[in-house]
């Protein structure tokens, strides 16, 4: 299946940059300093990829004024790991360079506050590839909600896109806003678990959404 769009938008989180230790450390210190009773688990943690930050940590207490406690700690702590835990996967950059060369036009929408997806992508070295960003504080609500595939449609004057993501809330968004999307493995997701909820396509390495988009030719050059 080709996939024809000049807009992509991408997932940040476990898509572009692999950040499954950084959160999952994260995730533990944080229960560790403000719920030290409570016996979460690695596999536990590991359900905090993807929603919206608040929505993980309101399952655990009764107010709001913990919730935000506990997003501000979680907030501190990744970002003083975040040099030591964050990296790109392997052929990302040269996915970016391949896709800019072509003339897409990209952006990045997540459930991540702003200067947080930034700083991430900027340590990173791959911020420059970004034409816009749209992190939570920026949604009227979070994903799966469309709003931020609106506002990168608005953004663009453009009619179409393509979501890419690794988990099936980024699936979910793409499909809400009626656009084709790419769900990929190198994270978390299985291919059979996008294929269940109706993923336009789904790949295993970086470079494959080069043929998903009909730019194959570009491998050869």
């Amino acid at each position: 299946m080709t996939i024809q769009s000049k807009v992509i938008i991408f997932d940040c989180d476990g898509t572009l940059l692999d950040t499954f230790l950084l959160i999952e450390k994260s995730v533990l210190m944080t229960f560790e300093k403000y719920l030290p009773t409570y016996p979460i688990t690695k596999q536990e943690a590991h359900q905090f990829f993807g929603p919206f930050l608040n929505d993980s940590f309101q399952k655990y207490v009764k107010t709001k004024e913990e919730v935000n406690q506990l997003v501000s700690y979680y907030r501190y702590i990744n970002q003083q790991l975040m040099p030591q835990y964050i990296k790109a996967y392997e052929g990302i950059v040269e996915l970016l360079e391949a896709l800019q060369s072509c003339g897409y036009k990209m952006a990045i929408v997540s459930n991540k506050v702003t200067d947080d997806v930034v700083k991430g992508l900027t340590l990173c070295h791959i911020n420059t590839y970004f034409d816009l960003v749209i992190g939570a504080e920026k949604l009227k609500e979070a994903k799966p909600h469309p709003d931020g595939i609106f506002q990168v449609l608005q953004h663009f004057q453009a009619s179409d896109a393509v979501m890419i993501g690794d988990t099936i809330i980024d699936i979910e968004t793409g499909k809400r806003a009626h656009i084709p999307t790419i769900g990929v493995t190198w994270c978390k997701t299985s291919k059979e678990e996008f294929i269940s909820h109706q993923a336009s396509a789904v790949v295993d390495f970086p470079e494959e959404i080069l043929y998903v988009l009909g730019e194959d030719s570009i491998m050869d050059r």
